[in-house]
């Protein structure tokens, strides 16, 4: 009986044995997938060529550049927020611990869910069911990266999500090439594509030559005055007709903004209330790209902080002679950076024509 005994504990210590070492081989290369947008409020303004939405990121993590682009926004309509959870495994094992001679990718999710939101009245629209989609078609499956984009597709709201290639588009040369499922916002059917060919048939490109706002404000202003890690100025947005500046530090905003209060006049409530509460916050707001230098600084910068032109000098690498030049106001930048040249490639907003 006692060797009974001995046997019978020895088969159990082997058979843990056994599967520890089988979780730490299956999980080993794999890591944890958590991802929330963390949407609060949105406001557009009566003209409806500018909109902000505020991202809040209680419970969700310290990196506030996590979720908060304009591609989970789809101007003039809605505003999108992603929550997902799940793991990524990435293995050389299979679920018995054996080798199995190549690197298997495995995406297993717990929740993919999208929320839709009115961008004019912040009210929740409806949560699409990411995961379920995936699970419920043997065609498809989700891949890195992890989120949901939104785009316009031939007139109608969009988002976008990763997907697996198979082996035999490996086999057709198209390993580099992104793939995405689209689906519908409002009737939620979908399709799945390469990625830069739906670009190329719902994007509008143009080469153009511009001084870069980027550059005028992150690349040199900001940056030698040591404003720039709290904002940030796109040189354009991926949306027609649109500018993007995303805040990292709601209270750097100044409380005093005439132009930016009366182009949103509910945002001052709404920063007050996140302040209050000490919700660490992003910004996204989209504003017309006709926009000039002088109004986007005085709308964010007045009163709140006193940029310097002492000392501002846009270097060699930046200027059309490749010497240093100073700058003494806002248009010497017009004046001294050499216009970059890019193609420019923007969705068309979806009008809201309530």
């Amino acid at each position: 009986m006692k060797k009974s005994k001995i046997f019978i504990g020895m088969l159990l210590c082997l058979c843990l044995s056994a599967c520890t070492k089988k979780e730490d081989k299956v999980a080993r290369g794999g890591y944890d997938l958590t991802y929330k947008t963390g949407y609060y409020a949105s406001e557009i303004n009566e003209d409806k060529d500018a909109l902000y939405v505020i991202y809040s990121h209680k419970g969700i993590g310290d990196d506030t550049k996590w979720g908060g682009e304009d591609d989970d926004i789809i101007p003039n309509r809605y505003a999108t927020d992603n929550d997902l959870q799940g793991r990524y495994l990435d293995t050389f094992w299979d679920e018995n611990g054996n080798p199995l001679g190549f690197n298997l990718k495995t995406t297993e999710l717990d929740k993919f869910n999208v929320d839709i939101y009115d961008i004019k009245t912040g009210e929740k629209l409806k949560t699409i069911d990411v995961k379920s989609i995936f699970d419920n078609d043997d065609n498809i499956k989700p891949d890195k990266p992890y989120k949901a984009m939104a785009l316009e597709y031939y007139g109608k709201p969009y988002i976008m999500v990763w997907s697996e290639k198979t082996s035999k588009d490996i086999e057709n040369g198209y390993e580099d090439r992104g793939k995405a499922v689209f689906i519908n916002i409002e009737d939620e059917t979908y399709f799945e594509d390469w990625i830069i060919d739906v670009w190329d048939r719902c994007k509008k490109s143009e080469k153009i030559a511009v001084v870069s706002k980027r550059d005028i404000f992150n690349e040199i202003l900001l940056k030698q005055n040591s404003l720039y890690s709290y904002i940030t100025v796109s040189s354009f947005s991926d949306w027609e007709g649109f500018v993007d500046v995303y805040i990292y530090d709601i209270g750097r905003i100044p409380k005093e903004s005439k132009r930016l209060y009366e182009l949103f006049p509910h945002l001052r409530e709404n920063l007050d209330k996140l302040i209050s509460e000490g919700e660490r916050t992003k910004v996204t707001f989209m504003l017309p790209d006709s926009i000039s230098d002088k109004e986007l600084a005085d709308m964010f910068f007045e009163n709140g902080e006193d940029i310097s032109f002492d000392g501002v000098v846009v270097d060699g690498r930046h200027s059309v002679d490749g010497l240093p030049h100073k700058i003494n106001n806002l248009d010497d930048f017009k004046k001294y950076i050499e216009p970059e040249e890019m193609e420019r490639s923007r969705y068309n907003p979806i009008p809201d024509n309530r």
